[in-house]
């Protein structure tokens, strides 16, 4: 070997990593074999590379990458990394046995760069040759894990992304995200000066994008065009507006939609079902939610959980462990490229239809608890599905939709929105499903009482004792007695 590194030079700054590369370099430097794992586009090639210079002078023999992203046929993975090592091998076939053998005892730190497409040769090649030698050490970058033997993974997160009160520029050129996005605008156009007028767009644009840097330097380089509010109110189309990658990457990094075209191509058939169907949660969810909404004559439940495994093994869905009960949730971008792979195959309204459902069901019992369970407690279990509440109840009252469930819903859901004070929203609930009562042709007299109540209080709380709220009391008192209800009757 005539030098000690093949690593190509860096055209930029690492940005808003520190805390990572410090933590990376420590796991490379204690363990042989270490996968840096994320989600497509989050930076794990970029950080890969600046661990492995980082590592230089710890490894006799150097510091050699083989770029795997190129590769349709994983049989060229020992081919590959015997020329990024710039082994002589004798004619044949090359095998991971004959690079092992070829290599020697020499001290060095290999990085297999995108290794997802061609993973279980990627680990087969890892394996032997930590085997063969024991002074070498492997980093793998990948949206998976190799699965090999004593690989310990670093799952790479997210930049740092502001919340959503931040809007002082300063406190937002803390964060990772806005100081790389503040960097490639001005890469772009140099007399780019974030100030307070622009700082929530650009906030926005950071939270929005979760942190993932390919889609943020996209954003960038729109920005410096466009402007930065102009890209902030357009996220929605975000697929369609973040395109124009660097002409010399890899294909899947040169838009948003290539990255997760990439990732979601490289899921089973089950998987793929599962990923789409996971897209109708706004939030976050728990496995038994997923499996309620996934599950079907074509996939079992059982099933559905071991493709929610292998979707987080994959970096397309993401663990929410801050709570007692592990979740999981999709990253915005994640799901919005699901909820288009949904609507494509024609699932969406039975998907829909399912998650109402199962929101009715939820929220029913929740009803059926709010007087007996702890009030802590019970908002701890129900007030984070508010926005998976919203989304049910979007799609019951949409023309496509079954305003029955609607109705229902919006009646076990009256607890939640008075604990949360959102009066006026639960009010805008009531009315309209009384409207939908009116108008049908079957009476509910029960849920139209206890809609009536809940519009009664609510205009008390938003109103005062105005004649609407005279006769909504006056109308649910009237059911109330023609329903022979003591409860409602009562002053």
């Amino acid at each position: 070997m005539e030098s000690l590194t093949n690593l190509p030079a860096p055209t930029s700054d690492l940005i808003g990593r520190e805390a990572e590369l410090s933590e990376a370099t420590a796991l490379v430097t204690a363990h042989r074999l270490v996968t840096l794992v994320g989600a497509g586009g989050i930076g794990k090639t970029r950080l890969g590379r600046e661990v492995a210079r980082h590592l230089l002078h710890k490894f006799a023999n150097g510091v050699w990458v083989a770029e795997l992203g190129l590769l349709s046929d994983p049989d060229l993975v020992p081919v590959t990394v015997a020329a990024a090592l710039e082994l002589e091998l004798a004619g044949g076939a090359v095998t991971p046995e004959l690079v092992a053998t070829a290599l020697g005892a020499k001290q060095l730190l290999l990085v297999l760069e995108s290794c997802e497409h061609v993973i279980d040769a990627a680990a087969s090649m890892a394996e032997v040759l930590l085997r063969a030698n024991p002074t070498a050490h492997v980093m793998a970058t990948s949206r998976e894990p190799l699965r090999a033997e004593d690989e310990h993974l670093y799952r790479v997160p997210p930049l740092a992304v502001p919340a959503g009160d931040t809007e002082d520029i300063e406190d937002l050129l803390r964060y990772g995200a806005v100081r790389l996005f503040v960097a490639r605008v001005r890469a772009t156009e140099p007399r780019f000066a974030p100030d307070q007028r622009i700082a929530p767009a650009t906030a926005a644009i950071c939270r929005r994008l979760d942190g993932i840097a390919l889609a943020i330097e996209l954003a960038a380089a729109r920005a410096a065009a466009l402007g930065v509010e102009e890209v902030a109110a357009h996220l929605d189309d975000r697929f369609q507006l973040l395109t124009g990658g660097r002409r010399t990457a890899l294909p899947r990094h040169q838009t948003l939609r290539a990255t997760l075209d990439w990732s979601y191509e490289l899921l089973s058939d089950a998987e793929r079902v599962v990923f789409r169907c996971l897209s109708i949660f706004a939030n976050i969810f728990a496995l038994k939610a997923a499996t309620a909404v996934a599950a079907s004559v074509e996939i079992a439940a059982s099933d559905v959980i071991d493709c929610v495994a292998n979707l987080v093994a994959k970096s397309l869905v993401m663990i929410d462990a801050s709570g007692a009960t592990v979740r999981y949730r999709l990253l915005e971008t994640t799901r919005a490229y699901a909820r288009e792979k949904l609507a494509e195959s024609g699932e969406l309204g039975q998907v829909a239809r399912c998650h109402a459902e199962r929101c009715r069901d939820l929220f029913e019992r929740a009803q059926i608890e709010w007087e007996t369970r702890p009030t802590v407690e019970w908002l701890a279990e129900y007030g984070r599905g508010i926005d998976d509440l919203r989304a049910a109840l979007d799609w019951s009252f949409s023309p496509h939709g079954d305003t029955s469930i609607g109705v229902a819903l919006t009646v076990a859901s009256v607890p939640l929105w008075l604990q949360l004070s959102l009066i006026e929203e639960c009010r805008r609930h009531v009315e309209r499903a009384l409207s939908c009562l009116r108008s049908g042709s079957k009476r509910d007299a029960s849920r139209e009482l206890r809609l009536y109540s809940a519009l009664g209080a609510s205009l008390m709380y938003t109103k005062g004792p105005v004649p609407e709220t005279a006769a909504a009391w006056k109308r649910a008192l009237e059911i109330a007695q023609s329903l022979d209800d003591t409860e409602y009757q009562s002053p």
